[in-house]
């Protein structure tokens, strides 16, 4: 195949996915994706798919049922492993990247964390749950973070009505909070009604006892029950420990846009808000979870509207998932977004539109954020979701005050058919126990020092002050077309690696100035393709099902970083570093000078 004829199928590819999923005119696709005319478009088009483009739109609009779709699907799969990916993963041609740069270890500055202080857990009922509780134990030692965030304080499950009965058994709740506080970790309380639901793809959930409409609770029911757990939780821990918890009040993204929405949100906030402060000076109250993805001129409003009221929030929490929201209503998370930096340049919007508003200086909580919402596609369980972790925290360095990453453990999306060791789970860490590449990918931020040094797109320098560095880097790649056109339940665990675009290495040179001279010693863990991954250490075995007790405890001993220590020495006050990386590897460097 020529370079033009590879160009051109790109571009088809861009166009196609322009008529599936927007409403932009036809002629508009045609110059938008590099085609002279709309002729040639048209031409082009219907002697690759053998229609013209506004016959395959109206064909696929009205195919609605599954089958239609996924027939497309397959179509255009084969089609796009035709032209961009070859037949064997070992004859593809890698290349090198090479990224270059240098730092004065005296310049250093104090680096703020806002990464990892907090973890999602699920449901206040999961962490009634004793495996949940020991998940949340290991996650907590191995990643150290502080706040535990948990939602549905008000169901069945906890025996906490919103009924206004002025009856109510706060008992669940003070077993999940003792255990919380047991920990030495800290209660991030979602107070909204969120439904408990499993993924599959876009489209595609399973719903567990409610759909995901779930309604504003009565105002006077609201502040009932409110009343009685704060003046309960008061007296049970007293006014100096609840200062240091938050609250966070959600706002339903099927109430968004709705007539008087936003102000029956206002009102139920400024109850939460108010009774919060009778009894805490100090407790943080935020809201209102905001996606990203809903609608420009809806959320500018919304920041206007709320910056008049008596009382905003201590902090704004965000919601983030890299999806595009459809046209119509239902399609609220429409299709996969193909932008690499879609959070970073999200957020640089948002921080517009705050600004604009006149609420830039209130903190900014990135409460849920992940790359899928799906708990069935194995892209969660490979390198590439730590090298992802690492990158995007990165690249929202100076833009958020915390991060909670959805989500902690596998255990929460269990069903029935999630019986096999790995099965797509959003979180950090398997079912039994089994910290994932993206676990991994927090431990080693955890690691770094406090002082920040510098940074790059695929790293980040920090210091003790103290002789000791600590360097955290990534190589990302990029998803490519036969991920964005898989659907997320249905990709190949067998053969992961083609839906990214390359798998390019990378060689990252640091230098580091103004060092003592002197030996330092070198000590750098990897995890990548080949080491501490536990997909391909599953793979190795064949994709087991049935794996003993004995099993399990060798993926644990497997599932580390690979550790090398060298020694180099410095004598013009230079550090020359030379990092080479495989594609989506992550790495943690520590540099010590020896004594």
């Amino acid at each position: 195949m020529s370079f033009a004829e590879y160009l051109t199928n790109v571009r088809l590819f861009h166009a196609v996915d322009d008529l599936l999923y927007t409403s932009t005119p036809i002629t508009r696709i045609a110059y938008d994706n590099g085609f002279a005319s709309v002729a040639v478009f048209n031409k082009i088009f219907k002697n690759a798919y053998g229609e013209t483009p506004s016959a395959f739109r109206k064909k696929a609009k009205s195919q609605k049922d599954a089958a239609g779709q996924e027939e497309k699907d397959e179509v255009l799969e084969k089609r796009l492993e035709q032209y961009l990916i070859s037949e064997n993963e070992e004859e593809e041609t890698q290349t090198v990247d090479v990224c270059s740069n240098h730092y004065s270890v005296c310049e250093e500055k104090e680096l703020p964390r806002y990464w990892g202080r907090m973890l999602n857990v699920g449901s206040a009922a999961d962490l009634l749950r004793s495996e949940i509780r020991e998940h949340v134990m290991l996650l907590k030692e191995a990643l150290k973070f502080e706040y535990v965030r948990f939602w549905n304080l008000f169901s069945k499950e906890m025996l906490i009505s919103l009924d206004g009965s002025g009856e109510y058994n706060f008992s669940r709740l003070d077993s999940v909070l003792d255990f919380v506080l047991a920990q030495g970790l800290k209660p991030h309380i979602e107070i909204g009604q969120k439904p408990k639901v499993i993924v599959f793809a876009v489209q595609k959930s399973e719903y567990e006892g409610t759909t995901k409409d779930v309604p504003f609770p009565d105002e006077e029911k609201w502040q009932d029950v409110l009343t009685a757990m704060m003046q309960h939780l008061a007296r049970r821990y007293g006014r100096a420990e609840l200062d240091t918890w938050r609250m966070e009040l959600w706002f339903n993204e099927c109430e968004w846009g709705r007539p008087g929405t936003s102000d029956t949100y206002f009102r139920l906030f400024e109850i939460l808000y108010r009774t919060v402060r009778q009894y805490s000076d100090s407790l943080e109250v935020g809201g209102c979870g905001i996606r990203l993805d809903c609608k420009l001129d809806s959320r500018r409003e919304f920041y206007r509207r709320w910056k008049a009221r008596e009382i905003q929030p201590d902090f704004l929490s965000i919601i983030y998932f890299a999806y595009d929201r459809g046209e119509e209503q239902q399609d609220m998370y429409a299709k996969r977004s193909t932008d690499d930096a879609c959070m970073k340049h999200w957020l640089e919007r948002e921080i517009d539109l705050l600004n604009e508003a006149g609420l830039g200086n209130i903190k900014r909580y990135l409460t849920e954020w992940n790359l899928t919402f799906s708990e069935r596609n194995y892209i969660n369980d490979t390198c590439f979701k730590g090298a992802y972790i690492i990158k995007n925290i990165l690249d929202l360095y100076g833009m958020v005050d915390d991060m909670g990453y959805f989500i902690g453990s596998d255990r929460i999306s269990e069903s029935y058919d999630s019986q096999e060791l790995l099965y797509g789970g959003t979180g950090l860490m398997t079912r039994d126990g089994i910290l994932k590449p993206a676990g991994f990918a927090f431990e080693f931020l955890q690691r770094l020092y406090p002082y920040y040094i510098g940074k790059g797109a695929n790293y980040l320098i920090t210091t003790d002050r103290h002789d000791s560095y600590g360097i955290i880097c990534h190589n990302q790649r990029k998803l490519g077309y036969i991920y964005y056109l898989t659907k997320e339940d249905e990709l190949e665990k067998e053969s992961l690696w083609k839906y990214f675009e390359d798998r390019d290495t990378l060689d990252l040179q640091l230098e580091l100035n103004d060092l003592p001279n002197g030996t330092y010693q070198i000590k750098t863990y990897c995890i990548n393709i080949k080491n501490g991954n536990v997909m391909n250490i599953w793979k190795e075995m064949a994709y087991e099902k049935e794996l003993s007790r004995n099993d399990i405890k060798y993926f644990r001993r497997m599932c580390e970083p690979k550790l090398t220590i060298r020694k180099q020495d410095v004598e013009d006050a230079a550090l020359k570093l030379n990092i080479p990386m495989q594609y989506n590897e992550i790495a943690f460097i520590r540099v010590r000078k020896l004594a």
